[in-house]
């Protein structure tokens, strides 16, 4: 799980991913998992609007050679396409949950100019970048409050409005047709938009041709752990015993 964990922040930070990581990527793929603080699952933290966060995804192609050795290419331009499409795909999911949803780029009445926000919205990504490291590494921990992104987060227009902060950053190979099945990893991460403390991690591994479908890939499972708290206004969902 750490070896799962380290993939995939060399992918959230945009670094090269070298070949020896590409290799074991999906042979170490999990579950589906989350990890939510105690007040959010609890209710006592009701959640009905939300900022979405610049996504952040990064596509990597492996190319297959001689003597089981491979070539790892950063595909900029496919990345994009796939970082809008998670993006999309989460903000659909949450406004069916009846959460109002806004851009962290949006200035509102804030009068704020778009050079301002966007270097607070850098500082605030370095920051989670930060904390990452170990929230990675003992998700568990979320449950105690243990992670915050600081106060920082408050002087995004959209704090005064939202009740909470929503990361979305994923990482994938795919391979040429033929190759081994592609393999991905999303985390959507939502913070306190005002304290900046790490309410909730949700971690989705879908496998097959990803990178086509967001919402096919994604979706179904985004759906279960979102409806397994006290996200928006639908009612909770209780999960069935071994889910």
């Amino acid at each position: 799980m750490k070896l799962r964990r380290q993939i995939f922040l060399a992918f959230a930070i945009a670094l090269f991913v070298c070949a020896s990581a590409s290799t074991t990527f999906a042979s170490v793929l999990q579950t589906n998992s989350s990890y939510a603080q105690r007040k959010v699952s609890s209710g006592k933290f009701p959640i009905h609007s939300a900022c979405m966060m610049p996504p952040e995804g990064h596509l990597a192609k492996i190319i297959l050679k001689s003597m089981g050795f491979r070539d790892v290419q950063e595909i900029p331009q496919e990345s994009k396409t796939w970082s809008d499409d998670i993006e999309a795909m989460v903000e659909s999911h949450l406004k069916a949950r009846g959460i109002n949803v806004t851009s962290a780029t949006n200035p509102l009445s804030s009068g704020a100019s778009a050079d301002a926000i966007k270097e607070v919205i850098a500082q605030v990504q370095l920051k989670l970048k930060a904390v990452s490291a170990l929230m990675y590494k003992k998700p568990g921990a979320i449950a105690k409050s243990a992670y915050t992104l600081g106060d920082q987060v408050g002087m995004l227009p959209c704090s005064e409005n939202s009740d909470i902060l929503v990361f979305v950053q994923g990482g994938g190979q795919v391979f040429p047709i033929g190759g081994p099945d592609d393999a991905a990893e999303l985390f959507v991460t939502m913070a306190d938009v005002k304290t900046g403390e790490i309410l909730d991690l949700i971690e989705l591994y879908p496998g097959g041709n990803f990178p086509s479908s967001a919402e096919v890939y994604f979706g179904p499972d985004l759906d279960v752990e979102l409806a397994s708290k006290n996200v928006g206004s639908i009612p909770r969902k209780t999960r069935k015993s071994g889910q």
